[in-house]
């Protein structure tokens, strides 16, 4: 029974990602992390050791899979489809391990629990079921980065943990650091797991204390992957100004923000009310929840030391990301996604506390709140499969290549664009960008004019500037998205409606594609500036 449940919910989570996996245009991220995988791979493995670089390691693993497969968006995203399904298992494998469910009448009687499912904690099943159907993770599940991937490692580096402190030796603390010291290299900000596992040691006392030596010879050997990465943390975090692209994140926002994602994905805005239900099952889940936890299992733990150990991994990562941005403003939701297991044990706990306490209605209400949840999280999966949300960079670079001519000038803004012109302007084979530079043909970058200028001198700059990079080309082409990151006032396109004639444009979702014919006359020598630029 045990097997066939995971062989049917590794194919749910599995066909649940991969369909409409590529329906969504990359966005300038996902393009990003085709160019640090493809290019010269001494640029790209210099990342382990540059100030501010992230995900290193994911990078490289992507090369190999590149020259195999190709750089497709399938191809880009069909590893995070996979890292989301493995991390579908691991939920289930942690959470029956930490969560043994406790027998109805009795929350802390030895041995299994009536009410097990092939083996297994109903518990790990329900929190199983609810990220195999979870939109936030579906959503990361189809996107070419390493959230998923992040989120599976902890989840598996967590399995180890729990191994080596119930049984000890030297495999599963090995298994740990190998495992922690990968995900570092995958995502800076997994150093928060340390902290977490450390709370989890205390809390396991005393068991944990027959096992001590192997954790701290895992936590010495892991400061020496750590090392080339701490001078230049230092030195972001005890910098005077701010080095990042983040700004301050207040506590309840950073709250507001985890909760609302994690609950509904990125679906349109609707009222709040529609998640009250799942609010209600983690708020039952926080504060009944430790009674449906047994106190027997593979770690003999009271109830209310694992409750703990589900809060603490659900909180630390949270407040310590709080602590940094102190110091420099880091916060995003995404960073700190690999929460999402321990929420989704909370919610399924909820849905016990629900079948407990609700009397005669109790497993009625229960399975309706369950009925109500994975089918809110169906709607909003379906939702973001089926409507654009992603900038549509595919369409609008597909557009102006379309019917760009060799002799007009291509202006990007933001100039950070070029890369998905040359990406989607490409074969998608191993090498994308090769030879990308006749195929992006004549271009320059949008103007940068959020200096805080006064308007006047402001324009009087953007006259001199575009007066210049226009110089010997009357047919321009401009390709905007993300324009307020680069011009706030619309200066650029204010000087364009001004000198030129507006032949034909396109608006696709968040991009817009602009053809302009200039008025004034052109000199016949072209700018080399432009020509050819490479950025």
């Amino acid at each position: 029974m045990k097997s066939l449940g995971l062989i049917v919910l590794t194919w749910v989570a599995f066909a649940w990602r991969l369909h409409g996996l590529t329906w969504q245009s990359l966005w300038r991220d996902e393009v990003d992390a085709i160019y640090f995988a493809t290019r010269h791979l001494p640029e790209t493995l210099a990342m382990f050791v540059q100030p501010g670089q992230n995900g290193a390691l994911y990078f490289v693993a992507l090369r190999p899979w590149f020259d195999l497969v190709g750089t497709s968006e399938f191809a880009l995203r069909y590893p995070s489809a996979m890292a989301g399904v493995l991390g579908v298992l691991l939920t289930w494998q942690v959470a029956r391990r930490l969560l043994p469910l406790a027998p109805m009448g009795d929350a802390n009687a030895p041995g299994r629990a009536a009410t097990s499912f092939g083996g297994a904690s109903p518990l790990a099943w329900l929190a199983a079921v609810l990220m195999a159907l979870n939109p936030y993770q579906l959503w990361y599940g189809q996107e070419g980065k390493m959230y998923t991937v992040i989120t599976a490692l902890v989840l598996l580096a967590t399995w180890w943990w729990l191994e080596g402190i119930r049984q000890g030796g030297w495999r599963p603390w090995l298994a740990y650091l190998l495992t922690v010291s990968v995900a570092m290299y995958t995502h800076l900000l997994l150093i928060l797991l340390f902290p977490v596992h450390f709370v989890w040691f205390w809390l396991a006392w005393p068991q944990s204390r027959w096992h001590w030596r192997g954790y701290a010879l895992a936590l010495a050997g892991l400061t020496l992957p750590y090392l080339p990465m701490v001078w230049w943390q230092w030195a972001l975090l005890t910098a005077n100004v701010k080095r990042t692209g983040f700004s301050f994140t207040p506590p309840l926002e950073m709250a507001r923000t985890i909760l609302y994602n994690h609950s509904r994905g990125f679906m349109p805005p609707e009222d709040l009310i529609w998640l009250i239900p799942i609010f209600f099952l983690g708020a039952a889940g926080v504060v009944l929840g430790a009674g449906e936890i047994a106190g027997r299992g593979v770690l003999s733990l009271s109830p209310w030391r694992r409750w703990a150990m589900l809060m603490s991994w659900a909180l630390v990562p949270v407040v310590g990301i709080y602590a940094l941005s102190l110091r420099q403003p880091i916060f995003t939701d995404r960073y700190v996604i690999w929460i999402a297991p321990a929420l989704m044990m909370l919610v399924a706990l909820g849905l016990v506390v629900v079948r407990r306490y609700a009397w005669i209605f109790g497993r009625v209400l229960s399975v309706g709140l369950l009925v109500y949840v994975l089918g809110f999280w169906v709607y909003a999966g379906w939702q973001q499969k089926t409507e654009t949300t992603k900038y549509d960079l595919r369409a609008g670079v597909g557009y102006v290549a379309e019917h760009r001519t060799p002799d007009s000038l291509l202006i990007l803004q933001i100039p950070h664009m070029e890369w998905a012109y040359r990406y989607y302007t490409s074969d998608f084979g191993p090498r994308p960008f090769a030879g990308s530079d006749a195929r992006l043909g004549a271009w320059t970058g949008g103007l940068w004019t959020n200096q805080g200028w006064p308007d006047d001198a402001a324009r009087l700059d953007v006259a001199q500037q575009m007066a210049m990079q226009t110089a010997g080309y009357a047919d321009v082409w401009v390709l905007r998205s993300e324009v307020e990151m680069w011009d706030q006032r619309h200066l650029m396109d204010e000087w364009l409606d001004e000198q030129g004639e507006l032949l034909d444009q396109a608006d696709f979702h968040g991009v817009q594609v602009r053809h302009y014919r200039l008025h004034r006359e052109m000199t016949a020598a072209r700018s080399p500036s432009v020509a050819y630029s490479m950025r």
